[in-house]
């Protein structure tokens, strides 16, 4: 199976650009003049008077990141829009003054009077100006509002800056300080050729698949999470959406190509972008929520290259992955819900007889839609340095406003606060307990079926026992 899962990722990767699509034009927001060749299937709300009404908690959150983003500059672009936008109201404004007068004119019979003459003439010239308007218009609109869905996310108060990590819970299991061969000695386990190619045999392809069926069947079961199947491919308009660097996954090589701007690119069904096409331009009423999901499946996330690091499972584009997504209605319902999710996370890590740590990521590491995120870590004794194995991030109501998620209320609409993380990734989780001395046959998998039916069945046998 593992062999054939593999096969499978090798020609969906060879029909895949390694590099990213360079556009000219956004897929999530298109202009009127852009419009008559490109469907635009998103129109994300944004609140341009609330974000500069307050510019300190944004001016802290680029500072934080450390990202180059003049919000100065950005201010004067949100003006000379707001001046274009006055400019076109007041022609539209007087050509439907002008609209009236004719009309009364057309009533008292005066239809081919001097006057009214005189009011065609100034019809035509009002409608060549605004013409002449929306076109000075589209440049200075498209350059602000692209900046505008540049801005990064909001902090919330919890996350570390300034390279800090803020240490959330370490296991009781003693760290392996000892210098270890790397994972990739195993040569009868493990045929790593690439990134993108690598296989797997014996009890490693088995603990591939049953570790990411038992967490998902301890999501739905233990936590009362709905489980999801998602595609494998997402949309630009989605990866813009959430902020996602378009170096993250690989551009498809489309046969049928719907729309030169909205590419479709491989990411997998075990990510948060595979859940966003379900839920983009969808209203639930308050009641419906929390909705917590999770979905099994694969994850083609590229690590980003790095000349001192040595390619090996660490790096591996492919993996089978955990995926969670939750939607709440308020700020503090997310972080309860990330703590939700990290309690049943560390619950699963804990059995497998392994040291590792939940920290929260400094802000310079987030994504732009991220505005907490919390890291579950095993340390490597090869590299002698911890490894992110799974995650949890809290996206306040950044992404569901871009998508237009939306929860309906009695006075008007509001937009739901999403969390949601990849708690398991199989390869760097085998990689790593392959590194600590850890036999994966003797791991116990909260949430294995199996387990459970062979638990159950020996505690009823000892209960007969009892009356032998």
């Amino acid at each position: 199976m593992m062999k054939f899962l593999t096969s499978t990722t090798k020609y969906l990767l060879k029909n895949s650009q390694q590099l990213p699509f360079r556009r000219s034009i956004s897929a999530l927001y298109i202009t009127g003049d852009k419009a008559k060749n490109n469907y635009a299937p998103l129109q994300p709300y944004m609140d341009f008077e609330g974000t500069f009404k307050d510019l300190a908690p944004l001016e802290e959150s680029i500072k934080a990141r450390k990202m180059q983003i003049n919000l100065d500059e950005m201010r004067v672009k949100y003006t000379k829009y707001l001046g274009m936008q006055k400019q076109i109201k007041e022609v539209e404004a007087e050509r439907e003054v002008l609209t009236k007068k004719l009309k009364e004119l057309n009533k008292t019979g005066a239809a081919n009077s001097v006057e009214t003459e005189q009011l065609k003439k100034t019809g035509v010239n009002l409608r060549n100006k605004l013409k002449s308007l929306k076109t000075q218009k589209y440049p200075i609109e498209e350059d602000f509002v692209h900046a505008f869905l540049n801005l990064p996310n909001t902090l919330h108060p919890q996350c570390p800056h300034s390279n800090v990590e803020k240490l959330l819970y370490r296991s009781q299991t003693p760290r392996c300080e000892e210098q270890k061969p790397t994972h990739l000695a195993n040569k009868d386990l493990i045929h790593f050729i690439n990134n993108d190619r690598y296989y797997m045999f014996g009890e490693l392809a088995e603990f591939d698949v049953f570790s990411m069926q038992a967490l998902t069947n301890y999501f739905v079961t233990k936590g009362g999470f709905m489980q999801m199947s998602n595609p494998d491919f997402v949309r630009l308009v989605l990866l813009e959406a959430s902020a996602t660097p378009l170096e993250s996954y690989h551009l498809v090589k489309e046969e049928d190509l719907i729309s030169e701007v909205n590419r479709a690119y491989l990411t997998g069904g075990a990510t948060f972008e595979g859940f966003l096409g379900a839920f983009a331009r969808l209203v639930v009423y308050p009641t419906a929520l929390p909705l917590p999901c999770v979905a099994a499946g694969r994850s083609y996330v590229k690590v980003p290259s790095n000349s001192s690091q040595i390619e090996n499972l660490f790096t591996a584009t492919q993996s089978n992955a955990v995926q969670t997504f939750v939607a709440t209605q308020t700020a503090d319902d997310a972080q309860k819900q990330m703590e939700t999710i990290l309690n049943l996370a560390v619950d699963f890590y804990k059995e497998l007889g392994v040291h590792f740590r939940v920290v929260y990521a400094d802000a310079s590491a987030l994504t732009n839609a991220e505005c907490l995120r919390a890291n579950i870590e095993i340390f490597s004794p090869a590299e002698q340095r911890y490894i992110c194995v799974g995650s949890v991030s809290n996206y306040s109501d950044y992404v569901s406003k871009r998508i237009m998620f939306c929860i309906r209320e009695k006075t008007g609409y509001a937009f739901p606060h999403l969390v949601g993380g990849n708690v398991l990734h199989t390869t760097r989780l085998i990689a790593l307990l392959m590194e600590n001395g850890v036999n994966l046959e003797d791991c116990k998998l909260l949430g294995d079926v199996n387990s459970e039916a062979s638990a159950g069945s020996a505690a009823l046998n000892e209960f007969k026992d009892l009356f032998k």
